[in-house]
Protein backbone atom coordinates (compact mmCIF):
# COMPACT_ATOMS: atom_id res chain seq x y z
CA UNK A 1 0.00 0.00 0.00
CA UNK A 2 1.01 3.49 -0.79
CA UNK A 3 1.48 6.12 1.64
CA UNK A 4 -1.81 8.03 1.00
CA UNK A 5 -4.86 6.97 2.92
CA UNK A 6 -8.35 7.06 3.38
CA UNK A 7 -8.98 9.87 5.17
CA UNK A 8 -10.61 7.10 7.84
CA UNK A 9 -7.38 5.33 7.89
CA UNK A 10 -5.09 8.85 8.24
CA UNK A 11 -7.46 10.02 11.43
CA UNK A 12 -6.69 6.95 13.34
CA UNK A 13 -2.90 7.49 12.26
CA UNK A 14 -3.20 10.42 13.90
CA UNK A 15 -4.61 9.57 16.85
CA UNK A 16 -1.94 6.97 17.29
CA UNK A 17 0.71 9.56 16.40
CA UNK A 18 -1.04 12.11 19.15
CA UNK A 19 -0.96 9.47 22.01
CA UNK A 20 2.73 8.21 21.32
CA UNK A 21 3.71 11.56 22.06
CA UNK A 22 2.41 10.95 25.67
CA UNK A 23 2.06 7.38 26.58
CA UNK A 24 4.36 4.77 25.60
CA UNK A 25 1.66 1.81 25.26
CA UNK A 26 -1.21 2.41 23.36
CA UNK A 27 -3.97 0.41 23.21
CA UNK A 28 -7.05 -0.03 20.55
CA UNK A 29 -9.34 1.18 23.63
CA UNK A 30 -6.99 3.94 23.73
CA UNK A 31 -7.46 4.92 20.16
CA UNK A 32 -11.14 4.76 20.29
CA UNK A 33 -11.05 6.75 23.26
CA UNK A 34 -9.29 9.33 21.70
CA UNK A 35 -11.59 9.31 18.37
CA UNK A 36 -15.20 8.72 20.45
CA UNK A 37 -15.28 5.69 18.28
CA UNK A 38 -16.30 2.04 19.31
CA UNK A 39 -13.39 -0.93 19.76
CA UNK A 40 -14.74 -3.06 16.58
CA UNK A 41 -14.11 -0.23 14.15
CA UNK A 42 -10.65 0.68 15.52
CA UNK A 43 -9.36 -3.11 15.41
CA UNK A 44 -10.26 -3.38 11.82
CA UNK A 45 -8.42 -0.20 11.13
CA UNK A 46 -5.56 -0.85 13.13
CA UNK A 47 -5.04 -4.11 11.99
CA UNK A 48 -4.85 -2.22 7.91
CA UNK A 49 -2.36 0.48 8.97
CA UNK A 50 -0.39 -3.06 10.49
CA UNK A 51 -0.79 -4.64 7.20
CA UNK A 52 0.44 -1.34 5.89
CA UNK A 53 3.69 -0.68 7.57
CA UNK A 54 2.16 2.42 9.30
CA UNK A 55 2.29 0.82 12.83
CA UNK A 56 3.35 -2.33 14.59
CA UNK A 57 0.10 -3.90 16.26
CA UNK A 58 0.92 -7.00 18.84
CA UNK A 59 -3.11 -7.69 20.31
CA UNK A 60 -3.05 -7.40 23.97
CA UNK A 61 0.35 -5.62 23.64
CA UNK A 62 -0.03 -2.28 22.35
CA UNK A 63 0.45 -0.45 19.08
CA UNK A 64 3.55 1.57 17.99
CA UNK A 65 3.86 3.53 15.62
CA UNK A 66 6.54 3.10 12.49
CA UNK A 67 8.93 5.65 10.95
CA UNK A 68 6.60 5.31 7.74
CA UNK A 69 3.65 5.91 9.86
CA UNK A 70 5.35 8.87 11.32
CA UNK A 71 6.85 10.73 7.88
CA UNK A 72 3.08 9.93 6.68
CA UNK A 73 1.67 11.99 9.70
CA UNK A 74 4.33 14.49 9.84
CA UNK A 75 3.56 15.10 5.45
CA UNK A 76 -0.13 15.20 6.63
CA UNK A 77 0.17 17.91 8.81
CA UNK A 78 2.83 19.93 7.36
CA UNK A 79 -0.34 19.77 4.03
CA UNK A 80 -2.72 20.78 6.40
CA UNK A 81 -1.19 23.30 8.21
CA UNK A 82 -0.22 25.01 5.07
CA UNK A 83 -3.65 25.11 3.40
CA UNK A 84 -5.63 26.08 7.13
CA UNK A 85 -2.54 29.22 7.00
CA UNK A 86 -3.45 29.71 3.79
CA UNK A 87 -7.17 29.88 3.95
CA UNK A 88 -6.66 31.84 7.68
CA UNK A 89 -4.24 34.54 6.21
CA UNK A 90 -4.87 35.55 3.03
CA UNK A 91 -8.31 34.69 2.22
CA UNK A 92 -9.40 35.75 6.19
CA UNK A 93 -11.71 32.44 6.39
CA UNK A 94 -11.83 32.31 10.80
CA UNK A 95 -9.12 29.63 12.31
CA UNK A 96 -12.28 26.65 12.47
CA UNK A 97 -13.74 27.00 9.18
CA UNK A 98 -10.06 26.93 7.48
CA UNK A 99 -9.13 23.67 9.72
CA UNK A 100 -11.91 22.23 8.39
CA UNK A 101 -11.71 22.76 4.85
CA UNK A 102 -8.38 22.26 4.78
CA UNK A 103 -8.75 18.72 5.38
CA UNK A 104 -11.65 18.68 2.51
CA UNK A 105 -9.38 20.25 0.32
CA UNK A 106 -6.84 17.47 0.95
CA UNK A 107 -8.95 14.75 -0.08
CA UNK A 108 -10.34 16.32 -3.02
CA UNK A 109 -7.26 16.59 -5.13
CA UNK A 110 -4.88 13.95 -6.76
CA UNK A 111 -1.72 13.40 -5.00
CA UNK A 112 0.40 14.98 -7.82
CA UNK A 113 -2.13 18.31 -7.57
CA UNK A 114 -2.25 18.38 -3.93
CA UNK A 115 1.97 18.94 -3.98
CA UNK A 116 1.96 21.19 -6.08
CA UNK A 117 -0.80 23.31 -4.34
CA UNK A 118 1.31 22.59 -0.98
CA UNK A 119 4.79 23.45 -2.89
CA UNK A 120 2.99 27.08 -4.71
CA UNK A 121 2.02 27.84 -1.09
CA UNK A 122 5.25 27.19 0.60
CA UNK A 123 6.79 28.84 -2.19
CA UNK A 124 4.45 32.39 -1.42
CA UNK A 125 5.36 31.76 2.18
CA UNK A 126 9.65 31.82 2.05
CA UNK A 127 9.71 34.26 -1.09
CA UNK A 128 11.97 37.15 -0.37
CA UNK A 129 9.53 39.51 -2.22
CA UNK A 130 7.00 38.33 1.53
CA UNK A 131 3.56 39.37 0.01
CA UNK A 132 3.20 40.11 -3.66
CA UNK A 133 0.65 43.23 -4.66
CA UNK A 134 -1.76 41.23 -6.02
CA UNK A 135 -2.24 39.80 -2.45
CA UNK A 136 -2.55 42.84 -1.17
CA UNK A 137 -5.00 43.70 -3.42
CA UNK A 138 -6.87 40.78 -3.29
CA UNK A 139 -7.35 40.78 0.74
CA UNK A 140 -9.19 44.05 -0.04
CA UNK A 141 -10.65 42.65 -2.43
CA UNK A 142 -12.05 40.16 -0.44
CA UNK A 143 -12.92 42.37 2.59
CA UNK A 144 -14.91 45.13 0.56
CA UNK A 145 -16.27 43.35 -2.47
CA UNK A 146 -14.77 45.68 -4.84
CA UNK A 147 -11.92 45.69 -7.07
CA UNK A 148 -8.91 48.07 -5.79
CA UNK A 149 -8.37 51.11 -7.79
CA UNK A 150 -4.80 49.81 -8.64
CA UNK A 151 -6.42 46.76 -10.44
CA UNK A 152 -9.03 48.04 -12.18
CA UNK A 153 -6.14 50.01 -14.23
CA UNK A 154 -4.90 46.48 -15.26
CA UNK A 155 -8.27 45.33 -15.99
CA UNK A 156 -8.56 48.36 -18.02
CA UNK A 157 -5.29 48.26 -19.66
CA UNK A 158 -5.75 44.48 -20.26
CA UNK A 159 -9.17 44.87 -22.00
CA UNK A 160 -7.89 47.15 -24.25
CA UNK A 161 -3.87 45.79 -25.46
CA UNK A 162 -4.91 42.40 -23.80
CA UNK A 163 -1.73 42.35 -21.57
CA UNK A 164 -1.44 43.29 -18.21
CA UNK A 165 -0.55 46.84 -17.33
CA UNK A 166 0.36 48.93 -14.39
CA UNK A 167 0.81 46.89 -11.09
CA UNK A 168 1.09 43.84 -12.53
CA UNK A 169 4.08 44.43 -14.21
CA UNK A 170 6.15 46.28 -11.11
Amino acid sequence: MENKLTESLESYLLAIYTLSKTKEKISVKDVSGLMGLKGAATSEAIKKLASSGFIEYIPYQGIKILAKGEKTVEIKKYRHDMISDFLNNVLGIDKDNADTNANSIEYSMTEDVLNRFVNFLNFMRICSCKEPKWIKSCKKSLDNGELPDVCRLCTENRSVNGTFGCCCKK
